[in-house]
């Protein structure tokens, strides 16, 4: 009979292989947490472009919170070109502003003209959007 030999290896696992073994879960464990909370901030949220008024000179978009609590407004895209909102060129309920509370519409201005079918996409502060497409009445 032979006898088999089992021969041990007494090297532990290298510490770099330890250290990235423990933290990718944690990493990935924070990650879905972050996502969680993310989603949870923004949950009822929503906004819907209720009209667009095309002048001349200006263009002028009303924005309505018909999500639950109160949004605030970031930014707007016409077609490729991206405005800031601000306090100059948002107005809510008689106050400038870009905070809108339920139920409220947000009047936001534009100094811009345009005369051919536009996409807007209003964006606020936690990621919720609206997009449509818009013509100007001939």
């Amino acid at each position: 009979m032979t006898k088999l030999k089992i021969r041990l290896n007494r090297k532990g696992i290298n510490p770099i292989i330890t250290i990235l073994l423990l933290a990718i879960p944690l990493i990935a464990i924070g990650g879905i947490i972050l996502t969680w909370m993310s989603l949870q901030e923004r949950a009822g949220h929503a906004v819907q472009i209720q009209s667009v008024r095309f002048e001349e000179s200006t263009i002028t978009i009303y924005v309505q919170n018909t999500g639950k609590g109160t949004v605030i407004l970031d930014s707007l895209y016409i077609d490729n070109d991206k405005f800031i909102l601000s306090k100059e060129n948002c107005v809510v309920a008689s106050e400038e502003t870009t905070t809108v509370k339920e139920t409220q519409t947000a009047e936001i201005t534009i100094n811009r003209g345009y005369q051919n079918e536009i996409c807007i996409k209003v964006i606020c502060k936690d990621g919720t959007y609206n997009e449509a497409d818009w013509k100007p009445m001939q």
